[in-house]
């Protein structure tokens, strides 16, 4: 249970989240209530508003909150996923060297950009009515959106994009010759058809109550870990693959024996803008627009994706 838990220290990477880092800090805390102790170690890089004077901020006001600014590494790791991957296992690196003393028995690993709306003290609390488990992941109420983390032998084998160029090379439509507007049309449908059943499908609706869902991994935004996973095992790559940071991480943890779980009942979001994409509706209106030049790059679709953000 959670009297058990003496000590959590929260840690993530973060980018650009002047607008949402205050307020996601405190929604943390408040989830962390019973928790004797929290700490926080945040890794910045590559931000270009005000993130990083937030922080500076947050350090002064929040109790055992530490931060490091990496600056721009985009020229040293221009892939998206590599950038990440190094940045976290800054954190990794600072996990391994604080002192016997200040060493907490979990680590909450955290996406600060306004992913965690949902998160709760009994969402938090849900995920310690056992412990037979190494990782606990979240769950999101509209589905669980993190395809792309996911693996499971029935669920998500591999990664979804491979899944989805493989379907994109396979749908008749794309193989039309003829660019007419009947054409073009149909093409577009079946790139939204091949997105669907490699991505979306697989966006289960998870209900709170349903037993625990054991995984080869997965993160959906928010996740617990033993510390001494951050011990013995990093986010570094093992293989020549496109994989993300958290599969990496966590075929290391499997191989050795370790146990992942979906806890149904760890809900950190309700709605976001990965699962709302289960709505046909909202992925054409979403193609729409990014069709649109006038539109996207508008102030008025600025200020509203601003405001949605808050």
């Amino acid at each position: 249970m959670l009297s058990k838990v003496p000590s959590v220290i929260v840690v993530g990477t973060i980018r650009n989240c002047e607008n949402v880092l205050h307020k996601e800090i405190k929604k943390c805390l408040k989830s962390l209530s019973d928790v004797k102790k929290v700490s926080f170690f945040l890794v910045e890089s590559d931000s270009d508003d005000a993130t990083v004077n937030v922080l500076e901020n947050l350090k002064k006001s929040v109790p055992r909150f530490n931060f490091v600014s990496l600056g721009s590494i985009k020229h040293e790791f221009p892939e998206q996923y590599n950038r990440i991957r190094h940045c976290r296992n800054i954190y990794v690196q600072y996990l391994r060297k604080l002192p016997s003393d200040d060493l907490h028995e979990f680590v909450l690993v955290l996406d600060l950009d306004g992913m965690n709306t949902a998160l709760s003290a009994k969402s938090i609390n849900s995920c310690f009515v056992r412990d037979d488990w190494d990782v606990v992941v979240a769950n999101q109420t509209f589905g669980y959106y993190d395809i792309l983390a996911l693996r499971h032998p029935d669920w998500q084998i591999g990664d979804w994009r491979k899944d989805y160029e493989f379907y994109k090379k396979n749908l008749v439509h794309f193989k039309l010759a003829n660019n007419s507007i009947w054409n073009r049309f149909k093409k577009n449908r079946s790139l939204r058809i091949a997105k669907y059943l490699a991505v979306y499908s697989k966006m289960l609706r998870i209900p709170k109550n349903n037993p625990w869902i054991k995984v080869d991994s997965g993160f959906g935004g928010a996740a617990f870990y033993k510390s001494s996973i951050f011990l013995k095992f990093d986010y570094t790559k093992e293989f020549d693959t496109t994989e993300t940071d958290h599969v990496s991480l966590h075929r290391k943890i499997v191989r050795e024996g370790g146990s992942i779980y979906i806890n149904p009942r760890f809900i950190n979001s309700h709605f976001n803008t990965y699962n709302l994409n289960r709505i046909y509706v909202i992925r054409v209106i979403r193609a729409f627009i990014w069709s649109k030049k006038s539109i996207y790059q508008s102030k008025l679709y600025y200020n509203l994706k601003k405001a949605f953000k808050k």
